[in-house]
């Protein structure tokens, strides 16, 4: 048996214009517990919103030089001008992350196989796997990989099992070519119980 929940996700790149995220068809809108079964999925947070992606997440404060060049220029006569100089760059982050802690928690109960997981997914607004679309030109995306966390778990007094986890997202710098507010869903699934 298994079953999903999707989670609306923003992230803002520069400034932002705001729109609401429009549900998933088919799969319930998780803002409150859902129950499949004896097993309960609950989103502990309704939407997410991720920190805005600053200068400093793409270049940290350190320069680094690009290389040393030599130059000279020569006058008529005897006179001669050398340089030597070195141009700083700043170093780029080839990925950004973002972390994403307790977004789900998964109440198995006692006797049940304790095979049970939740997996992660992202996809855009209009339905592309692992990637966000731009509000206003959804035809615009950015990847986005979804790094799973480790689950914590506690046994209840009950028997029952409860599972919580959270994501970190990344996402590559150099895909970062459209100031604005980036939108899509979090899909969660379960399986295995």
């Amino acid at each position: 048996m298994s079953m999903a929940a999707a989670l609306s996700l923003t992230l803002a790149l520069g400034l932002a214009v705001s729109a609401s995220p429009r549900a998933v068809p088919g799969i319930p809108s998780a803002q409150a517990p859902q129950q499949w079964g004896l097993a309960v999925m609950e989103t502990l947070q309704a939407n997410l919103h991720l920190e805005p992606i600053r200068f400093n997440d793409l270049a940290p404060a350190t320069a680094t030089t690009s290389g040393a060049a030599e130059a000279t220029a020569m006058a008529f006569g005897a006179s001669q001008l050398g340089a030597r100089y070195a141009l700083p760059t700043q170093p780029i982050n080839p990925l950004i992350q973002r972390e994403l802690v307790r977004i789900w928690r998964l109440t198995v109960p006692a006797g049940s196989p304790s095979r049970a997981q939740v997996s992660a997914s992202v996809e855009s607004l209009r339905g592309e796997p692992g990637r966000l679309s731009l509000l206003g030109h959804e035809e615009v995306s950015i990847p986005v990989a979804v790094l799973e966390r480790p689950v914590s778990v506690r046994l209840e007094q009950s028997g029952s099992r409860v599972l919580e986890g959270g994501i970190a997202l990344q996402i590559p710098s150099a895909t970062l070519q459209h100031a604005g507010q980036y939108s899509g869903r979090l899909v969660l699934r379960t399986e295995g119980f």
